[in-house]
């Protein structure tokens, strides 16, 4: 596949680190620059998601992948419902579109699908109505888990002025639940229902995910977070062993379709 894991690793490096940026290859796409130029400027807004420094972060599904996430979906959803689904999703940002069965797909939106199917299949009769995301990126997933959870409130947790980014795009839709942003440092004490994280946690450094893991984690009843890093053996990052008695209940799954060799999901 094309999919590389380091194309996610720009953005978990720069993942609620304080304000303090650091050496990871995303700051040379200036992956920051282009999310403050997107909150102030309307031009640069109307094609974020194109922007190549942007695109390498959030929005480089090839189309390989793409279909696999769309052959996933077929086995409980129909073509037309795949479609509906992803549509709620706006194009705006202008992100790059892929020709399946005769239809225009944004792939990003074919994996927040994806997510949302599994989350509802392993967690069936759950009700999820206060909802955190570590890592948020520019909300879709937010917006794809409200057509199959009746959110009440949904908290998105990730750098400050990807949080702007977030609020601006969500306001361009129309989305029943509150919507709260902090970062790690500012996020108050409260429980949920579900902590979702799509790489996010997985990038942080060992010191941060024990932080999340204090603050978010263990006041959370259920847990969906996609994860790469898992070794046996890490120092930068938590190991599987470390996961294991961090988090309580703790379930390895197979990622399907799988993005990358290595990956896994983590569910409690």
């Amino acid at each position: 596949m094309d999919y590389k894991k380091f194309h996610l690793k720009r953005l978990k490096n720069e993942l609620l680190n304080r304000n303090k940026l650091s050496d990871s290859s995303s700051n040379d796409y200036k992956y920051l620059d282009i999310v403050k130029s997107a909150v102030e400027d309307p031009v640069v807004y109307e094609t974020f998601r194109n922007n190549p420094g942007y695109k390498d972060i959030l929005e480089h599904i090839k189309k390989d992948l793409a279909y696999e996430y769309y052959k996933n979906l077929l086995k409980e959803l129909s073509h037309e419902e795949i479609i509906n689904y992803c549509s709620s999703i706006k194009n705006i940002g202008s992100p790059e579109l892929v020709e399946i069965n005769g239809a225009s797909i944004n792939p990003t939106s074919l994996r927040y699908l994806n997510v949302a199917i599994d989350i509802k299949n392993k967690f069936q009769n759950s009700s999820f109505e206060n909802i955190v995301e570590i890592g948020a990126g520019y909300g879709g997933q937010a917006i794809i888990l409200e057509k199959f959870f009746k959110i009440k409130n949904y908290y998105f947790i990730d750098l400050y002025d990807v949080n702007l980014l977030i609020k601006k795009f969500l306001n361009d839709h129309s989305l029943n639940f509150k919507a709260h942003f902090a970062t790690l440092d500012s996020i108050e004490n409260k429980k949920y229902d579900l902590i979702i994280s799509n790489y996010a946690f997985s990038e942080l450094p060992k010191n941060m995910q024990i932080e999340a893991i204090n603050k978010i984690i263990k006041n959370s009843t259920n847990g969906y977070m996609l994860v790469n890093n898992f070794h046996k053996i890490s120092f930068r990052y938590m190991s599987q062993k470390e996961y294991s008695k961090s988090i309580k209940n703790l379930k390895v799954h197979e990622e399907i379709p799988n993005s990358y060799l290595f990956n896994k999901l983590l569910t409690f």
